[in-house]
């Protein structure tokens, strides 16, 4: 229990989590507050996490838009976890409660960018206080098995990703950023249930149900309205995580689909199965949302003194694809590089490279064109080309600082506007 309280806590602060480190874990990560006279190691080795930290995301374009503009977006997170079998004796058990508030402004949207993807992951969802986070966990058969209860966000066990990055393409599960309608990831959390196996220590796999309930994005909502469910998002995952050269080099490789039972328009058909731009006819009610994904994370080396074991390169590879029928944006493709430990005196800090391409959907593109025939200004989407380039600077124990720079070719898949470029720092702070 006390390696899941480090890396909740690693993640809540937005730092990409060490598993070879976490079983050495025997106090809580450190943050800016210290260690409370002693209270928090007394609360950690009573079973009691405190989780605290503070993300801010910083985003000027040095070109594209409509000006040059700086912008500040950030998130606050407290949680608490605990493990219910050094607090009260309950074996497996565990609960975590988490709030989120979000703060600040988009650059995107104050000038006019007009990109498929955020330059502040971090901004959205409103600037208002949410329960992210609410469940309870147990475990069976000596953690081999695991089911969780309550409130979720789909992205924290299905199709998970770091946050390293800062442009929101390389950012947390990938689905939620082509079907962010219906796909909800953190901090919007909704009803759910997990169960997830592990028949042998490199194999895991996992089925998950999610109610899909549009108000959940309302800044009013309620956790205890039950209302306005429009279906069940049912995904399920395999995940390999193999290690090579005699468990030196480690890997991460996923693959998984979903299944939403909830009805959605059709993006080019009417009723009759006509374009519907020709008619303007109400469009063709589809039954169920469905599409898959695919995660290979890869350690190719490792520091030849074997003193620092993540020190060294890993790649990925990450493609969503969602159903051409309902989905706008079907499908997205990132790939990237990591070094870990770049230089020796550094072991701690990393520099990550990713590219990615956001595609439209051909349908949705034909709709574009038939509208463009009666609104010639309409600008037609087709793909997105976005890069970043990031250093992270392990400042001190607490504090992460990720300098950046982005670029976006075709900003909105469309050939009209100007390349963006992006200058950014992603900053991490635990208290």
């Amino acid at each position: 229990m006390r390696q899941w309280a480090w890396l909740t806590g690693l993640l809540l602060v937005g730092a990409w989590p060490r598993p070879a480190l976490a079983a050495e874990a025997t106090t809580p990560p450190p943050g800016l507050t210290g260690d409370w006279g002693g209270w928090r190691q007394r609360l950690f080795d009573a079973g009691v996490a405190l989780q605290v930290g503070y993300v801010t995301e910083l985003a000027y374009n040095a070109r594209g838009g409509t000006g040059h503009a700086l912008r500040q977006a950030g998130q606050l997170t407290a949680g608490l976890g605990v493990n219910l079998d050094a607090l009260v004796g309950v074996p497996g058990g565990s609960l975590q409660f988490t709030v989120t508030y979000r703060t600040g402004n988009d650059l995107g949207a104050d000038m006019a960018l007009g990109t498929l993807q955020l330059v502040q992951e971090v901004y959205g969802r409103g600037e208002v206080g949410r329960i992210t986070q609410l469940w309870y966990e147990q475990s069976f058969l000596d953690k081999r098995l695991k089911w969780k209860l309550g409130r979720l966000t789909v992205g924290e066990d299905t199709a998970d990703f770091p946050c390293d990055f800062q442009n929101l393409t390389f950012c947390g599960a990938q689905p939620g950023n082509i079907v962010g309608s219906y796909w909800f990831n953190w901090p919007v959390s909704q009803w759910g249930t997990r169960l997830r196996g592990q028949p042998s220590q490199e194999i895991s796999l996992q089925l998950a149900a999610y109610e899909i309930n549009p108000e959940n994005l309302n800044e009013n909502f309620s956790i205890g309205h039950f209302s306005g469910a429009t279906g069940v998002m049912i995904p399920a995952e395999l995940a390999w995580d193999p290690r090579f050269r005699e468990g030196a080099l480690t890997g991460h490789y996923v693959v998984g689909a979903w299944y939403d039972t909830s009805n959605a328009d059709d993006v080019l058909f009417d009723v009759d199965r006509q374009p519907q731009p020709l008619t303007g006819e109400p469009f063709l009610r589809r039954s169920g949302r469905y599409g898959a994904y695919l995660i290979a994370r890869q350690q190719l080396t490792q520091s030849p003194s074997g003193t620092n074991p993540v020190r060294g390169l890993n790649v990925f590879l990450r493609l969503a694809q969602a159903d051409r029928n309902t989905a706008a944006v079907d499908n997205q493709l990132t790939a990237g590089l990591l070094y870990t430990a770049p230089f020796a005196s550094r072991p701690d800090d990393d520099v990550g490279l990713a590219i990615g391409r956001t595609h439209a959907n051909r349908r949705a593109i034909t709709f574009q064109e038939l509208e463009q025939a009666h609104a010639p200004t309409t600008a037609i989407s087709r793909t997105e080309y976005e890069a970043e380039l990031y250093y992270r600077l392990h400042a001190t124990p607490w504090l992460l600082l990720r300098p950046n720079v982005q670029y976006i070719h075709h900003p909105g898949a469309t050939q009209v506007a100007a390349d963006v470029v992006i200058l950014g720092l992603k900053a991490s702070l635990g208290l």
